[in-house]
């Protein structure tokens, strides 16, 4: 018994008047409405496309495509935290495992001030390795606060408050590991994570871990022109995290900015 054929010819269509998306758009200025439903198919060697009845479509307007629509809800929510007073957060640590604790904090609130500024001074030395990164020395921390002399007031800032930091995943277990480290409890932390908002932003998607690609803040930064000399230091990093944000939020439309030459930033050592 010969199999019923499901898909009709280009030629099929095109005596039926039948039209593709783009046929509709170009020759009539339609395309399909919410409650138009295809009028066939069209095989193409590899796969099969839709077309439709132009008498059963509406005019054509334009609508933003998937990836617009994602970078609207991210500016949205840009504005939503920036409207609600948020603070951004930066630490840099002794290093990153288990063990690691922090030395240096900076929390500013959305206007960019900085309400609180410090080097900590950790329960043991700072690493080689993680000084190679942020430049933070034994030296540097030596008059500084240990963090239970920095805890209560970083308690009493955040209280409240939706905390702002790239990688924020990172920060609070540092932040939860250097309260335990003291015998302290951490208190809870309401976080939104810039680096997985600019990462849907910016649109490339990682297979490997089945979500879009994170970026260093370095490099996002770049991107949104905010970028900083002395970058992994707390205090530059939290004004790039800043920059970020404020950038997602000013592109509210979902369009990509035109991009532009961006001086080299000299990183400091």
């Amino acid at each position: 018994m010969a199999r019923t054929r499901i898909h009709l010819t280009p030629a099929e269509a095109e005596e039926k008047g039948f039209l593709c998306c783009a046929h509709l758009k170009a020759r009539h200025r339609l395309m399909p409405g919410p409650d138009t439903r295809p009028a066939g198919s069209v095989w193409q060697g590899h796969r099969a496309y839709h077309v439709y009845n132009p008498a059963e479509c509406v005019p054509w307007r334009w609508e933003p495509g998937p990836a617009q629509l994602r970078r609207q809800a991210v500016a949205a929510q840009a504005q939503e935290l920036l409207g609600g007073d948020c603070l951004t957060l930066d630490t840099e640590t002794t290093g990153v495992g288990y063990d690691a604790e922090i030395c240096e904090i900076t929390i500013l609130d959305v206007t960019g001030e900085p309400i609180l500024d410090t080097l900590v001074r950790p329960t043991w030395p700072i690493p080689a390795e993680a000084t190679a990164i942020h430049g933070i020395t034994d030296d540097l921390v030596a008059s500084a606060p240990s963090w239970p002399e920095v805890a209560e007031r970083y308690a009493a800032l955040i209280a409240g408050r939706t905390v702002v930091a790239y990688n924020a995943a990172f920060d609070v277990r540092l932040l939860q590991q250097t309260h335990q480290i003291h015998g302290l409890t951490a208190p809870i932390l309401k976080t939104a994570c810039a680096m997985l908002m600019y990462a849907a932003w910016h649109g490339e998607y990682d297979r490997g871990r089945d979500s879009w690609r994170w970026l260093k803040l370095i490099d996002a930064a770049t991107v949104c022109g905010v970028a900083e000399a002395g970058a992994h230091r707390a205090l530059a990093d939290a004004r790039m995290t800043l920059g970020v944000l404020r950038y997602l939020r000013k592109c509210a439309n979902g369009r990509r900015p035109p991009r532009r030459n961006v001086p080299a930033v000299v990183q400091m050592t």
